[in-house]
């Protein structure tokens, strides 16, 4: 079920991008995927490369069989996954959606995966814990911006305003999630400013 929280002065959406629902249940599903980094971790992974089985995220998540059980029903209940009873097993879908917050916070799924990149990575969960989802969101764009070119590592930890070493650290945490936002987010460019094309990654 695609979100969108129209700031009003500017469409979020590219003309092919999934369209909007109710304000309050796109609030309430960014806000919950915002705080538990292994929900958006399985949201984002359904949205990416599913249709895909709760067998499927048991194994390719390393969960144990009755957590993604209830994470799916959880998320079902949020209305960000859909399951396929036609199937056997059931396959699961979730649709992008992009929520604006109260302080024009582009809620994606790239700053999801930016979240969910806590559960598992020793750097982002650091940055996560010490500076909060905020902090989070400013990385991410400065990241992007010095993938471009755009800025330094130290001018990029400016931006972020923190230490020019926890700066690197999470600068380079984040390239999977630009990579992929990149490819599967198509609300990739609400969430950075530049040019996605401007965009280069070691090993491209």
């Amino acid at each position: 079920m695609p979100t969108l929280s129209d700031r009003g002065d500017a469409p979020l959406l590219d003309d092919d991008a999934p369209q909007s629902f109710d304000d309050l249940d796109g609030l309430l599903a960014a806000t919950t995927l915002l705080q538990h980094p292994r929900l958006a971790r399985e949201y984002v992974y359904l949205c990416y490369y599913g249709p895909a089985t709760i067998q499927d995220l048991i194994d390719e998540l390393d969960l144990a069989r009755a957590t993604a059980y209830d994470d799916v029903e959880r998320l079902e209940q949020l209305g960000v996954v859909d399951r396929d009873e036609s199937t056997r097993p059931h396959h699961l879908t979730a649709e992008p959606f992009a929520f604006v917050d109260g302080r024009e916070v582009a809620i994606t799924p790239t700053l999801l995966h930016a979240v969910a990149l806590t559960e598992f990575d020793d750097d982002a969960e650091y940055f996560h814990n010490r500076y909060g989802v905020g902090r989070l969101v400013r990385a991410v764009r400065a990241a992007a911006e010095y993938y471009a070119g755009k800025l330094t590592q130290r001018v990029a930890a400016n931006e972020m305003d923190v230490k020019p070493v926890e700066g690197m650290a999470i600068i380079y945490a984040v390239q999977p999630v630009l990579e992929a936002g990149r490819e599967h987010d198509p609300y990739f460019r609400q969430l950075i400013s530049p040019d996605p094309d401007e965009l280069e990654f070691d090993g491209e």
